[in-house]
C-alpha cells in the first residue's frame, strides 16, 4: 500500500544538458537546485543579485542584466554603516563602498553574459508580496533591516504577476531568441503576514505562471510546489525552522527534477561525476599510506577517462586534487 501521493510529471519535451547555458533566478529555492546543478558540472549562473523573491523584483533584474550598465557610487544608499543596492540581496552589502561595487558589478557581468546566451533561464517565484519604498517610489528586491515606516507592501495581482514576467521574457526573447523558460513556484513558506495570506499568495503565482506557461510554447512549470505539499507532507522534510524544505527534500526534488528535465546522457554524466565527487569528500587519517595514494590515484584515473570521454565538462579541480 503506497502512503504517499506521488506527483506525475511528464518529461520535457526539451531537457536540460550539460552543453547548455543555464541561468537561475529567483527565490533561494533557486540556489537549492542551481547548486545541485553546478555540483554536476553544468554551466550554470546562480542568482547573479542574489535570492530575489516577487516577480516584479526579477523582471527588474532581468532588465538591469540587459542593460549591463556598471553599478557606480551614485547607485550606492547606506545604512547602519553598510553600502547597499535595492536590486541586490543584503549578501552584496558592504561596509567599504568599492567591496560592495565590486561584488555587485562582478556578478551583473557574469549574468549579463548568460541572460544573452544561455538555452535555458530557469525562474523561482516566492511570494506574490511586494515592499514599495515610499519615498523613492520603487518595488525592492531586498529591504536591507531598513524600518518597516519607509515602505509600502502591496500584494500583486494575477493580472500584474503575469505582466511583469511577460514584460521579463520578452525582453530576454529580444536579446536571446532561443531562450526556453522553466518556471517553479517555490515550496518555502512566508507566513510573516500569516499562513492563510501565504496560501494566497502562493495561488496568485501558480495560477499566473499556469496562464504563462499555456500562452508560450517555450515556457515549461515544473511543480516544486507540488511535491513539497503533497508528496513530501511530513515535517521531516523541513528544516529546523519548519519553513525551508530539508536537506532531503531538496534532494528528493532534485530527483524529480533530473527525471523530468535533464537528458539521459547528462543523467549519466550526473552519477559518474556523484562517485567523484564523494571520493573527493573523503577524508583519510593518513595521507601517507600506500593504501591513500592508491586511492587517489585510481579516482585521478577514473576522473581522467571522464574528462576525456566529456570534454565539455570542467573537471580541473577534480584532477589537481586527485592529481596531488
Amino acid at each position: 500500500m503506497n502512503l504517499q501521493t506521488e506527483i506525475d510529471i511528464k518529461p520535457f519535451a526539451q531537457k536540460l544538458s550539460h552543453h547548455n547555458k543555464i541561468l537561475m533566478l529567483g527565490s533561494c529555492f533557486s540556489n537549492n537546485i542551481g547548486e545541485r546543478l553546478q555540483a554536476a558540472k553544468f554551466d550554470v549562473c546562480i542568482n547573479p543579485f542574489g535570492v530575489i523573491y516577487n516577480p516584479a523584483s526579477v523582471a527588474n533584474s532581468v532588465k538591469l542584466l540587459i542593460e549591463n550598465k556598471k553599478i557606480d557610487e551614485n547607485d550606492l544608499l547606506s545604512h547602519n554603516g553598510l553600502y547597499y543596492n535595492f536590486a541586490y540581496h543584503t549578501s552584496f552589502s558592504a561596509i567599504e563602498k568599492q567591496n560592495a561595487l565590486n561584488k555587485m558589478n562582478a556578478t551583473l557581468q557574469q549574468g549579463s553574459h548568460y541572460i544573452k546566451n544561455a538555452e535555458t533561464i530557469i525562474i523561482t517565484f516566492g511570494t506574490a508580496d511586494v515592499y514599495k519604498h515610499k519615498k523613492r517610489d520603487e518595488i525592492v528586491a531586498n529591504c536591507h533591516k531598513i524600518p518597516a515606516c519607509e515602505f509600502e507592501k502591496i500584494t500583486l495581482s494575477i493580472d500584474e504577476i503575469i505582466e511583469f514576467t511577460n514584460a521579463a521574457i520578452k525582453n530576454i526573447r529580444a536579446i536571446n531568441a532561443n531562450a526556453n523558460f522553466i518556471f517553479t513556484v517555490s515550496p518555502i513558506r512566508h507566513l510573516s503576514s500569516g499562513a492563510h495570506e501565504n496560501q494566497l499568495s502562493k495561488a496568485r503565482l501558480l495560477l499566473a505562471v499556469d496562464k504563462i506557461c499555456k500562452t508560450h510554447d517555450f515556457c515549461r512549470y515544473f511543480p516544486a510546489y507540488e511535491i513539497m505539499i503533497d508528496e513530501l507532507r511530513d515535517y521531516r522534510f523541513y528544516a529546523y525552522d519548519l519553513l525551508h524544505p530539508s536537506t532531503l527534500a531538496i534532494d528528493c526534488i532534485w530527483q524529480k527534477f533530473t527525471a523530468a528535465a535533464i537528458s539521459n546522457e547528462s543523467q549519466k554524466i550526473i552519477e559518474e561525476i556523484k562517485k567523484i565527487s564523494t571520493a573527493k569528500a573523503h577524508k583519510t587519517f593518513n595521507s601517507h599510506t600506500d593504501e591513500h595514494q592508491n586511492f587517489l590515484k585510481t579516482y585521478f584515473e577514473k576522473t581522467h577517462t571522464l574528462q576525456e570521454k566529456y570534454p565539455f565538462l570542467n573537471l580541473r579541480e577534480e584532477l589537481e586534487y586527485f592529481g596531488g
